[in-house]
C-alpha cells in the first residue's frame, strides 16, 4: 500500500475503523470520513500513533454536497485516489414492511444506498481517466437473505451489491475493480450508533436479537466475528494481486448462509 491514497467513509468506528488502521499500517495514507466526530478523531489517534499517515474529515452521507466535496478532496492532482472504501450504515431494528416509516424508510435508504452511489460516483470521477482504481462496499449478508435484518435494511444491502455489480462490469475495462464484503455478526457498537444518528426516526431496539444468546442460533461457528477479520478480507480486495477479482460479494459470516 505505500504511495497509496484511501478514503474510507464510516471510517470512525466499527468495521471501518479496523480498515482505516489496516490500510494505514499497510502504508497508505488514509483519510478517514464519518459522522462520529469524537469516534473519527480517535481513530486518526491510534493510527498516528502506530507511525501511520491519516486525517479525519466530518461527513454526513445523507449530504450529497458533502460527499462529493469529502471523496474528491482526498486525493491531488498528483496522488489520485486509489482505493474507496464505503463502510457507513445503520440498523432498522428488524421492523417489518407494516412496521416501517417512510421516515425510517428514507433514513435507511439514503445512509446505506444513496451514500454509497454517491461516493462511488466521486471516486469513480478521479480512477476512471487514470484507468485504476479498488472500490470496496461493505454490504451485509441482508444482501442475500431476509433474516438479517427489517425490510428497509434488507433492501438497501441488496440495492449495494446491485450496484457494485454494475459499477464491475461497467468499468472493469477501465482497471476499476468494484467488490461488496458482506459480513454477519461482527463485534461492532453500530446497534448504539445507529441510535445516535437516527434518534427520533429508529423505532425501539429488538435486544432478545443482539444481546445475550440471542444471535447464536443463526451462526454455526458458535461467536460473533472481528472487524479485523473483515478488514483482512477488504485489505486483499484492495492489493495489487487481486484485480481479477471484481464485480463480487463475499459473505464473511461465520457460516450463517450454509442454513
Amino acid at each position: 500500500m505505500n504511495g497509496k491514497t484511501a478514503i474510507v467513509i464510516g471510517g470512525e468506528s466499527g468495521i471501518g475503523r479496523a480498515v482505516s488502521i489496516a490500510l494505514a499500517a499497510a502504508g497508505a495514507t488514509v483519510r478517514v470520513a464519518g459522522i462520529l466526530q469524537d469516534q473519527g478523531a480517535a481513530t486518526v489517534e491510534t493510527i498516528r500513533a502506530a507511525g501511520g499517515v491519516a486525517h479525519f474529515k466530518h461527513l454526513d452521507v445523507r449530504n450529497s454536497a458533502q460527499v462529493a466535496e469529502v471523496v474528491r478532496g482526498a486525493y491531488s492532482a498528483e496522488n489520485g485516489l486509489d482505493i474507496l472504501v464505503y463502510a457507513a450504515g445503520v440498523f432498522d431494528n428488524m421492523f417489518g414492511c407494516l412496521d416501517t416509516s417512510e421516515a425510517l424508510w428514507d433514513q435507511l435508504l439514503d445512509i446505506n444506498l444513496k451514500g454509497c452511489f454517491l461516493a462511488n460516483k466521486a471516486a469513480l470521477e478521479n480512477m476512471v481517466p487514470r484507468r485504476c482504481g479498488r472500490i470496496v462496499n461493505i454490504a451485509s449478508i441482508a444482501s442475500f437473505t431476509a433474516s438479517a435484518d427489517g425490510i428497509a435494511y434488507t433492501a438497501s444491502k441488496h440495492g449495494m451489491v446491485g450496484m457494485t455489480k454494475h459499477i464491475a462490469r461497467r468499468y472493469s475495462g477501465e482497471g476499476i475493480t468494484a467488490n461488496c464484503v458482506c459480513p454477519g455478526i461482527i463485534e461492532t457498537n453500530i446497534v448504539a450508533n445507529t441510535e445516535k444518528i437516527l434518534g427520533a426516526d429508529l423505532p425501539p431496539l429488538r435486544k432478545e436479537l443482539f444481546s445475550g444468546e440471542g444471535w447464536k442460533k443463526w451462526v454455526p461457528a458458535g461467536r460473533q466475528g472481528r472487524v479485523e477479520e473483515v478488514a483482512d478480507l477488504v485489505l486483499y480486495l484492495v492489493a495489487g494481486n487481486s484485480g481479477y477479482i471484481t464485480g463480487q460479494a463475499l459473505a464473511i459470516d461465520g457460516g450463517w448462509l450454509t442454513a
